[in-house]
């Protein structure tokens, strides 16, 4: 008897070893895709913006350009199914009434456009309009003297809405493009403002839809990162600036000094009508080894340059030292070195903590615990960086269990950052720190939705991504959007409070 006719006569012949191979398999079917969405939902720093670029005019253009901008004679013909065009421009003036169309046209064998914007009073809207349908997105924000960069994607799919605009990094609409091709018969870029005066960088064009990553890179790069402020070290100018944004990494410590508030209090105190900001980018379970996030969530880097960070706080070395032990020191200085060059190409403003003791049971790793102190301290000190010290013994109550902190430990291990700017103890104020919980729980609902796999991830095909009135359109990313004016009133009322405080806390 063959092994396969065997198998069918034992399954079929016993109900028992039937239904325990169904549910193997069963079980083999769910690990496998259970493990297929977990690599899915790593992000990756891997990008290849040179893949399908058709054609790119690098520097800067002027938008009144006398002459269009012809793709290369090879792409006669093509045929643009799946694609997308990237841009950056600014225009110097705003039109004094409603200024009729601006375009950037794309023409097609129909003489089609692919992307035009009308300018007016009332700010902008760039659009969409192929095959007769137009998607504008309007943006009510005075325009002029600012750089803007936009990306149309178009991602034939008749199941979903793959196709959108994005604006700064920003997805501001998405929806279902009717499948067929663009062939490009007179293939041009006509950059034109009419007058109005500006500048436009940085195009491109890509016979393939572009991922939120390689976005998020295009939008970072010039003219928009020549926006960013020049930045010098703590080394060479210790104090805080106004206006600076702080961001914190690291793993459950830090996650519990953010949501504690004590350091932000004391730093807005500190240095009241300077405006910090405090932006949260720590993760559970985060280590210098690892700092896993869902994907098309974007590499650490992307995550600085998105958060705006001027300066960054990194917690790390106690979840390292657990679970490598004193044998783990180098490998764990390599790869502090490499995440420290991460963030020093964002900003060279940063500050390295040295990590809380263990209690009970686990204070026997504090002596292992001491060499990655000293690791470290020495990176600090070779980078140029803060390093925040910690005293030797715990203030009393600072663990639940000997590792994680309580708000005793997450207070202490926050003023030792604080007290690198002002040595003076202070108890923050209630309100404060009521207030400053509340930003951050608003910025952890922006920054880590839930559901961020219906967002940007891989469910944005399910009905619940989309709008249940018209499931051409995605809601998802628009009602994500309303999140950054309540931060800022809330961080308005943080700032009112810290300055009627003048600094004087009880």
């Amino acid at each position: 008897m063959h092994a396969d006719e065997q198998n069918e006569l034992q399954e079929g012949g016993h109900p028992a070893c039937f239904l325990g191979s169904m549910f193997f398999r069963i079980f083999l079917g769910i690990h496998f895709m259970l493990l297929q969405s977990t690599f899915a939902q790593v992000g990756s720093d891997a990008l290849d913006l040179d893949a399908g670029l058709v054609a790119q005019w690098d520097g800067v253009m002027p938008l009144d350009a006398a002459k269009a901008l012809y793709l290369p004679d090879a792409t006669h013909g093509m045929k643009l199914e799946n694609f997308a065009v990237a841009f950056a421009f600014r225009v110097e003036a705003a039109p004094d009434s409603k200024h009729g169309h601006h375009m950037l046209n794309l023409i097609n064998e129909g003489q089609s456009l692919v992307i035009d914007w009308h300018l007016g009073v009332g700010g902008m809207a760039v659009g969409l309009e192929g095959r007769g349908f137009p998607h504008p997105v309007p943006i009510s924000q005075d325009v002029q003297g600012k750089w803007w960069h936009v990306v149309l994607n178009v991602k034939r799919d008749a199941r979903q809405s793959l196709s959108g605009i994005w604006l700064n990094g920003i997805e501001l609409n998405s929806w279902r493009e009717t499948p067929g091709p663009i062939v490009l018969a007179k293939a041009l870029f006509e950059p034109n403002s009419r007058g109005l005066g500006g500048q436009i960088a940085n195009l491109r064009l890509y016979n393939r839809p572009l991922t939120r990553s390689e976005i998020l890179k295009l939008a970072s790069q010039p003219p928009l990162a020549g926006l960013k402020p020049q930045l010098t070290s703590f080394a060479s100018a210790k104090g805080l600036m106004t206006e600076e944004v702080i961001a914190v990494l690291g793993g459950t410590e830090a996650v519990a000094v953010v949501e504690d508030g004590t350091m932000e209090a004391m730093l807005v105190t500190q240095f009241p009508g300077s405006r910090i900001k405090l932006r949260d980018l720590s993760w559970e379970a985060d280590t210098v080894f690892r700092q896993d996030r869902p994907m098309n969530f974007g590499s650490m880097k992307q995550q600085l340059e998105r958060s705006g960070a001027t300066a960054a706080v990194l917690m790390f070395g106690r979840q390292e030292c657990l679970e490598y032990g004193e044998g783990g020191v180098v490998e764990f200085k390599r790869a502090l070195e490499k995440l420290v060059s991460t963030c020093a190409e964002v900003t060279p403003r940063l500050v390295l903590v040295q990590p809380l003791a263990f209690e009970g049971a686990l204070s026997q790793h504090n002596t292992a615990l001491k060499k990655y102190a000293e690791v470290i301290a020495e990176v600090a000190r070779t980078q140029g960086a803060l390093f925040a010290t910690q005293p030797a013994a715990l203030q009393a109550g600072a663990t639940r269990d000997g590792l994680n902190l309580t708000t005793i430990g997450a207070a202490q291990l926050g003023q030792s950052v604080a007290q690198l700017w002002s040595s003076e103890m202070k108890t923050p104020d209630a309100r404060l720190k009521s207030l400053i919980q509340q930003k951050n729980n608003l910025w952890h609902r922006y920054w880590r939705p839930a559901n961020w796999a219906f967002l940007h991830g891989d469910r944005t095909a399910q009905p619940s991504s989309r709008n249940h009135l018209d499931p051409t359109q995605r809601w998802f990313p628009s009602e994500l959007e309303k999140y950054p004016p309540l931060i800022k009133t809330k961080e308005d009322e943080i700032w009112k409070l810290a300055n009627d405080l003048g600094g004087k806390l009880p």
